[in-house]
């Protein structure tokens, strides 16, 4: 990867989801500004239904969430974090995360993100529309010409996983030209015997999965995908424990 540049506002590729004013971070427009502490971190995804993963923190996303593919053709790893309404069932009212489950890398980099500029070069984005960037900041984004050593930490956490995320692709990638996926439903029975559809989705498919030849499947768990894989089958059990966390939230528990 080339030196990361911060100076200049030039136009970059892409769409990035929850970054409503994606800005390239330079010193002249953004010299003053910084980040403070927010009351409610995670207001901003209070009503997502899903974030994405990379496959290196899926080992930990798999024990709180079903982990799931976006679609067939551009595949993407996503963490489920809510079935049904647009509602993060992992945010509470004061908007704060349930401590007891693990926080998606995604979540955690913003409002700082990498955008391509050309095959080898990056630039460091901000959300300039999140909340946690102020004019008055607890952590300004420059220390003189330099960025300050506490968004230099930032950075590097976001370019670490703008690494893994190269490496997540090309998982994706290869699950895909391996023809592993298929499309699942998850229905919950209600009271009354009927059965209510809560979600369709892609997976990997075990029974495709099993069909693979040695040399493949060898191939899978030299370069750590089968691994990958089996944590991403292993997490569909979380699909109850969703229903059953929506049900204690909707009974007020």
């Amino acid at each position: 990867m080339s030196d990361i540049e911060t100076t200049e506002s030039r136009p970059f590729e892409g769409n990035m989801f929850l970054y409503e004013q994606p800005e390239l971070l330079n010193k002249e427009e953004h010299g003053s500004l910084g980040l403070s502490k927010l009351d409610k971190p995670f207001d901003f995804v209070k009503s997502i239904k899903g974030v994405p993963l990379v496959a290196g923190e899926i080992q930990s996303a798999q024990k709180h969430y079903p982990v799931v593919f976006s679609n067939f053709e551009t595949p993407v790893l996503i963490a489920i974090v809510g079935i049904v309404d647009d509602l993060n069932m992992f945010v509470d009212e004061a908007g704060n995360w349930d401590n007891q489950t693990y926080v998606p890398s995604y979540l955690r980099c913003h409002p700082f993100a990498f955008a391509s500029r050309s095959d080898d070069e990056m630039a460091v984005v901000i959300d300039r529309s999140s909340s946690e960037i102020t004019e008055t900041p607890d952590i300004p984004f420059f220390d003189g010409d330099e960025m300050s050593s506490e968004t230099r930490a930032r950075v590097d956490f976001c370019m670490q996983y703008n690494d893994e995320r190269r490496r997540t692709s090309a998982f994706c990638k290869k699950i895909k030209e391996l023809d592993l996926l298929c499309g699942q439903r998850v229905n919950q029975t209600m009271s009354d015997g009927e059965e209510v559809n809560i979600a369709d989705y892609v997976s990997i498919d075990p029974q495709k999965l099993t069909d693979l030849d040695k040399d493949t499947l060898q191939e899978l768990h030299q370069d750590g995908s089968l691994a990958t894989i089996f944590a991403q089958l292993f997490s569909l059990e979380n699909w109850n424990r969703l229903i059953m966390r929506r049900a204690r939230q909707q009974a007020g528990g």
